[in-house]
């Protein structure tokens, strides 16, 4: 497939995180997908694992959005810089957050490789710190604390 058409599958899949349809995402990922570089510790690698983590983050962010800010692909791989904005309604345990109101805005980033117009792999990064001071607000301490979402760009 082109760079373009692997751009528009990647599309698809952040609007899928985006607007919470899961279901949708199957389609999109190869049997082998692999994200075991940025999946969650204790979480299992592969798409479930990453609906896994997307779902308990619905729970910490229910009005989470996710905005793709630039997307660049390149033949088989397409990588995005996002943004994530919402709320901490639920807490967010990894991070030691109870629920407080405070809103979150940060940013990621992920790179997807495609074959034959299916996701294989998927490499991401969350801005762990800013996320961390949003939810604290300044209180405790963010040593150690990283967070990654396997497949979601925002989470993938």
């Amino acid at each position: 497939m082109s760079a373009e058409q692997n751009a528009t599958v990647v599309r698809a899949i952040e609007e899928a995180w985006d607007s919470n349809d899961l279901d949708s995402l199957d389609e999109h990922f190869a049997e082998e997908f692999d994200n075991s570089l940025s999946a969650m510790p204790g979480v299992p690698a592969g798409l479930e694992g990453a609906k896994m983590v997307h779902r308990g983050a619905m729970k910490s962010f229910p009005d989470r959005k996710v905005e793709i800010l630039d997307l660049v692909a390149s033949d088989d791989q397409v990588a995005i810089r996002g943004r994530i904005t919402g709320s901490n309604q639920g807490g967010f345990e990894l991070l030691g957050a109870p629920a407080n109101g405070n809103p979150i805005d940060f940013q990621y980033a992920s790179i997807y490789t495609l074959r034959d117009g299916k996701v294989v792999s998927h490499w991401g990064l969350n801005d762990a710190q800013t996320l961390w001071q949003q939810l604290n607000a300044g209180g405790g301490s963010a040593e150690g604390s990283e967070a990654s979402d396997g497949a979601e760009g925002s989470e993938g």
